[in-house]
């Protein structure tokens, strides 16, 4: 019998030694599930704020994107019409009357004599005028037709080599980096360059 009371207290002993061991096991088990828990919440914490970051970024440049586009096309639209400005002034240049343009044509030649005098003198060029203009100038000068003169007058050195330009459209072109600003303000309230 005493070999019965010790294989049975040997019996109860194993079974303890086993429930602590299950014990011990089951509380590292859920120290270890909370332990991944808690690694699995932060990583996707982290890929979280990682890809919120990333999705801000995206929609900022995409914004950037789409603000850049928009101005162009602003800009773009209020250039064309400037030019459609520009292009109006020089039509009703050629729709003038013909002694009004008769007087404004000699005085672009005024201007422009004046101008050759300075920088060449001494010097006889040849006038070139659009044929429909021909006979509006009195000059003592060579006067020929040029189809390429529109509204206005160049004179040119006997070699071609030097030409001086006063011409309507050569004058809107030259002051249209003044212009362009003052039209842009008469027609949208704001200055851009």
């Amino acid at each position: 019998m005493a070999e019965d009371t010790l294989i049975t207290a040997l019996d109860e002993d194993a079974r303890a030694q086993a429930a602590r061991i299950i014990e011990d096991a089951r509380e590292a088990g859920e120290a270890v599930l909370r332990e991944a828990r808690a690694e699995v919440s932060r990583e996707r914490e982290t890929r979280a704020l990682e890809l919120e970051a990333q999705l801000k970024g995206q929609r900022a440049a995409l914004l950037n994107t789409a603000r850049t586009r928009a101005s162009a096309c602003k800009l773009s639209v209020r250039h064309a019409l400037v030019e459609r400005a520009l292009n109006e002034a020089e039509k009703r240049f050629s729709s003038m009357a013909k002694e009004e343009y008769r007087h404004l044509l000699n005085q672009l030649f005024s201007e422009l004599k004046s101008e050759w005098e300075k920088q060449r003198p001494g010097e006889s060029p040849i006038v070139l005028v659009n044929p429909a203009d021909t006979g509006l100038l009195e000059t003592a000068f060579m006067l020929k037709a040029d189809e390429g003169v529109v509204l206005g007058v160049v004179f040119s050195s006997i070699d071609a080599a030097v030409r001086f330009e006063n011409t309507i459209p050569a004058r809107l072109f030259r002051a249209k980096a003044v212009m362009v600003p003052a039209i842009n303000e008469m027609l949208f309230d704001e200055v851009f360059s």
